[in-house]
Order: structure tokens, then sequence, then C-alpha cells
């Protein structure tokens, strides 16, 4: 067994790279481990927007994360978060669809504020969206480059002296329940403690045999449009919120399958369209298609806007739509932080603020809806020999 680190870290997205910058500024000696390279995942391939949850128990992490995405900006590592946010507009054909939604959040984020508009006041409002919708203005919504917080955090993590290790697979050491370090490339690397977030990949980490599987992807694909005219607001259909479990409990972890509903973010040179909720992995250019003409049904100009380029993005949904923060049951030593599902950028630095915190012995609040042990025990699996 080599000498390793305090901490080694499985995972090069928003939420490792964070928690490895975080656990390097208390002191700790940490690995980073990737498998492929930074942000490869929903890190990288996500829409850019820093928005708020609509959940709950999920808004601390987000409240959490601006001032974390603060400091991160007045650091000069790469990362700009604006000063106010764009603004977002929840659009639909239906009044009614548009006037229960603002009643909903109200009663839920006052403290958010809302807006119902329509008519001329929405064309002066919004002049990019189609004529004869209703919008809910909400003042949240912070556009940002989609992989720049997690550049920027492992900027900030290197600087702090942790060591980023590209293109290798980190495999599990243990010695019965204890999980000792990490084998990576056939080499034993010893660590205190191991912190998994590899987003949909972090069950199969934890368990090899994959029976315990509480994180599954769900596929979004996101293509790059530039627009005639670039909207103010950010844009969401009315409905996909409701859709995909994010208002209310929050604990509504599935959608339909195959389901296409509109959103737009707005971006300096190619705004990002999108959204799919997909079980199985798309060929974006198979989706392109009804995306955009999806799209256009609320903002007109994306009908002939040329288009820059397209993605999946596989969002690491856990099975009741919260994420997984804290220990590993039955694995001493193990942590894990994944499965945020849409909200990984938004909720990021506040999750890895917390699991680092929980690692260093500060003995963080974290909430009981994100313990990991509400999924059980992973199965008993074959592990590296240390």
């Amino acid at each position: 067994m080599s000498s390793g680190a305090d901490v080694v870290v499985v995972g090069g997205g928003i939420v490792g790279t964070a928690a490895a910058a975080f656990l390097a500024e208390a002191g700790a000696r940490v690995m980073l481990v990737e498998r492929e390279g930074l942000a490869s995942g929903a890190s990288g391939a996500n829409s850019g927007v820093v928005q708020h949850p609509f959940d709950p128990i999920l808004a601390d992490l987000y409240r959490d994360s601006l001032p974390l995405y603060r400091e991160l900006t007045a650091a000069s590592v790469g990362f700009d978060l604006p000063d106010e946010p764009a603004g977002m507009l929840f659009v639909s054909a239906s009044e009614a669809a548009v006037r229960r939604l603002a009643e909903t959040l109200g009663d839920t984020f006052p403290e958010l504020g809302t807006e119902v508009v329509g008519g001329p006041a929405l064309e002066r409002l919004e002049p990019a969206v189609a004529a004869g919708l209703w919008a809910c203005r909400v003042g949240i919504g912070y556009p940002v480059a989609a992989a720049a917080s997690t550049y920027a955090y492992a900027t900030l993590a290197e600087s702090r002296g942790v060591e980023v290790r590209l293109g290798r697979e980190a495999i599990l050491v243990r010695e019965g329940d204890l999980v000792t370090g990490v084998s990576v490339e056939a080499r034993m690397l010893s660590a205190g403690a191991v912190l998994v977030a590899a987003g949909p990949d972090a069950p199969r980490v934890v368990d090899p045999t994959g029976r315990w599987a509480p994180i599954r992807p769900r596929w979004g694909v996101v293509v790059e449009v530039d627009l005639p005219v670039t909207p103010r607001h950010v844009l969401e259909e009315a409905e996909i919120d409701a859709a995909i479990g994010t208002h209310g409990s929050g604990t509504e972890g599935s959608v339909e399958p195959e389901l296409v509903q509109f959103s737009l973010v707005p971006h300096p040179v190619a705004s990002a369209v999108g959204s799919t909720f997909l079980d199985r992995e798309p060929d974006p250019a198979a989706w392109m298609e009804q995306v955009l003409v999806g799209a256009a049904v609320f903002v007109p100009g994306v009908a002939d806007a040329p288009i820059r380029g397209m993605r999946a993005c596989p969002r690491p949904q856990s099975v009741d739509g919260r994420p997984l923060i804290g220990r590993v049951p039955g694995r001493r030593n193990l942590y894990i932080c994944a499965g945020h599902g849409p909200w990984g950028i938004s909720t990021g630095p506040g999750s890895a603020r917390l699991i680092a915190d929980l690692i260093l012995g500060r003995d963080p609040a974290v909430p009981e809806e994100f313990d990991p042990g509400r999924f059980g025990l992973p199965e008993e699996a074959p592990a590296a020999v240390g």
C-alpha cells in the first residue's frame, strides 16, 4: 500500500472539485481521481444556470452555494457569477397554469416574490417570447458557463496542493467493512477517508455488483442556438418543474420516459435550449428537431436560429429526487455526495461544503433527507485486497 492522502475524492465534477478545494483549505492532503476528464458529466453538459431548486430541503444547499460562488468569483480563477439574477420566466399558453404555479411558489417561498404577467406587459418585459403567452416571473436564475465552476474549483484545489489525476479509474480498497484507500492502475493508495462524488457512477464505485443503485442517469439533450435576439430572462415551460418533482415535497424521483419540455438559458454566444428527461442515453441529433420545434412555440426566433452545437447531459437522479450526502452505511471511512439531479451546479458548492465539514469532523447538521442510509446497505461485493 503506497502512501496516499488524508482524503481521496473520486469524481471530477462540481461536487468533487469543490470538496477537494474545501478539504485542502482546511489542511488535509487530498488526491482527486477522475475516470475521464474534469466536468465530463452533468457538471459540464448542463444548460448553464444557477437557480433556486424550488424544494424546501434543497433550497438551503442553494442558499449556501451562492456565497461560495461569490468567493470563487473573487478568487479570479475563471468563474464569474453575475451580480444580479437574470430573472426566470415560467411561460405557458394557459393563464390558469401560470397562476397556479405563482400561488404554489408564493405559498412555499414567499421571499422570492412572484409576478404574473401577460399580454402587452409580457411583450415589453421579454420581447423574445411569442405573443399570447402568460408568465410567472421570479427574481432568480444566474446564467453561467456550464463547466466554468468545475474548472475554477479544480484550479483552486490545485493551488491548495490537491493532486489531480485524470483518465484513471479508482477502485475501493477494503479490509472487511473498513475502506482503507483506493486502487488506481493497480497501485494501492492509502487514505484516511474516501469521498465518492461520481454522479450517476457513484453507486457503481460504492458497490461494483450494481445491486445498490439509488442513483441513475436522467438524460437531457441541450441544443445551442445563436438567437437573433437573446432573451433577457431564463425561460422554462410553466409545467416543467412540477413534472420533474421539484415543487412541493420534492420526493417524486421518476418522470415519464422521453419527456420533452421547454427551457432556454440565455448566453452571450449561444443560448442553451432543452429539455428532455430520458431513461437511456440519447443521440442528441435524433432529438434536436423535437427540442427546437417545441421551443419555437415559446420563442419563435429559435425556429431559424443557427445551431452551434448539441450535447447529452447525464443528470444524476436519485430514486427519491434528493441527493445522498453523508457516510455510506456499512462502510467505515467511506462517504458519498451525489444524486443532485438537475440541480448539480445550483447546489454543488453547498453540498461540497457540507460533506467536507463532515469528513473533517466538524459535525455539520446534515438533513436526514440526505442520509445515504435511507437506501439500505450496499450489497457485499468483491473488493480489492489491501
